[in-house]
């Protein structure tokens, strides 16, 4: 039997050009393994409440395990967020694909210097339009950090309502629960048994009520 060969192995070496989706300000397309290397040299975020966000610390072959392990056993869709430079400032991902249900679970991180400048904005609703779209979903799910006011809105805005709220482990070296400058937030962290929670929110929307919010807050 002939060893199994990732299928990206020596196609998927370079950045891939074709966009399923464009915006104002950015351009989505299929996340490869060369998008691992260049999400890793993304700066940091500077609040350490935000550290989970990081890129983590992989050598070539741990990265190569990494997306093969996202493609493959968990089965994710992944795609990169470029700007109109051809910078990668953004990854997208769907999880829970159920097309008898015609769902899936999205996830989205931006680079940091580039958040609070219009480009979530842009590559969430030019995605948006393309999962309702050419993907032919009906219904999008995320779970969202209630810490995460800046994306909180942004979802609100989209037409996402919640249907759910848990606590879960937040790693961080933030002194969310003593340093002043978490006060206003404070109320949404707790301490668990593994250590520190935070709250988090399911949230829904379906394909009438995103295009009513595009008509609404988008036009």
């Amino acid at each position: 039997m002939m060893p199994r060969v990732p299928y990206w192995k020596g196609c998927d070496l370079a950045v891939q050009t074709d966009y399923v989706a464009n915006g104002e300000k950015t351009r989505i397309r299929r996340f490869t393994r060369a998008d691992v290397d260049r999400w890793i040299e993304w700066p940091t975020h500077r609040d350490p409440l935000f550290e989970a966000y990081n890129p983590p610390s992989m050598s070539a072959g741990m990265r190569d395990a990494w997306f093969e392990d996202l493609v493959g056993r968990q089965a994710q869709l992944p795609f990169a967020v470029e700007d109109l430079d051809g910078e990668l400032i953004g990854r997208i991902f769907l999880r829970h694909r159920h097309r008898p249900e015609g769902s899936a679970t999205l996830g989205i991180d931006l680079r940091p210097e580039f958040l609070n400048r219009g480009y979530g904005t842009d590559s969430l609703t030019t995605f948006m339009e393309y999962f309702f779209g050419s993907l032919g979903f009906d219904r999008m799910y995320l779970s969202v950090a209630v810490f995460n006011g800046r994306a909180m809105h942004l979802y609100e805005r989209l037409g996402f309502r919640k249907v759910n709220e848990y606590w879960d482990r937040l790693r961080t070296t933030a002194k969310v629960l003593t340093a002043p400058r978490y006060e206003p937030v404070r109320h949404l962290f707790r301490r668990g048994d593994q250590g520190l929670e935070a709250l988090h929110q399911v949230m829904v929307v379906n394909r009438p009520i995103f295009e009513r919010a595009l008509r609404e807050n988008f036009s």
